[in-house]
């Protein structure tokens, strides 16, 4: 997810050079921001209770439809100690019928342009919102919105590139860190929100 907002934000500034610059500028903070607590070790039971009930019915290649709220993602995602190098940076949120990841990721990698101001030792604080549906047995990013301190550049971001460039690294975080993460990917038959939930259906193996 980090290496996600960085290469969106790295190609923003080449794509639209001094403009885009300044408007990615706005879109960051002197200081991180604060996420509340992870889930508590309880919460954290129950999600991998319900997970490894959807992780099952992949193995045995069983078609299922799983619901899973935000506060589920969040509580399996960090479980156990996984991922705790992104505990200050990153939490689920599930919006009408958008998947949010609100992050805050620190810019210092980010080079530095001459007679313009630095990035460097700022935050993008911000949400990464994303409409996902399955076409033709693939995941694609219907819609992308990103907001970093209360501003966006709508007309850059919800391009099909940086779309693809998002889908294409959201793929690999499947497939890195969702346990039976390739055979998620290649029988999904359908995701959406509902009622705050995330809808999730894969089809039987063949």
């Amino acid at each position: 997810m980090l290496f996600t907002v960085g290469v969106v934000i790295a190609g923003a500034v080449l794509w639209g050079a001094y403009s885009t610059y300044q408007g990615i500028y706005q879109m960051t903070s002197p200081r991180p921001q604060t996420f509340e607590p992870i889930p508590a070790t309880a919460q954290q039971n129950a999600a991998r209770l319900k997970w490894g009930t959807f992780e099952k019915a992949l193995v045995q290649g069983a078609g299922t439809e799983f619901r899973f709220s935000a506060d589920d993602l969040n509580a399996w995602f960090f479980s156990e100690g996984k991922n705790a190098d992104l505990i200050p940076h990153l939490r689920f949120r599930a919006t009408d019928d958008w998947i949010v990841a609100e992050v805050s990721v620190p810019l210092d990698f980010m080079a530095e342009f001459p007679g313009l101001p630095s990035l460097r030792n700022r935050f993008f604080n911000g949400k990464i919102a994303a409409r996902l549906a399955v076409e033709k047995d693939e995941l694609k990013i219907k819609g992308l919105d990103i907001l970093g301190n209360g501003h966006r550049l709508p007309w850059l971001f919800t391009g099909q590139g940086y779309r693809d460039t998002v889908q294409k690294t959201l793929e690999q975080g499947i497939r890195a860190r969702l346990p039976q993460g390739d055979a998620f990917l290649a029988r999904l038959e359908s995701i959406h929100v509902e009622n705050g939930e995330i809808v999730v259906k894969v089809r039987p193996a063949n």
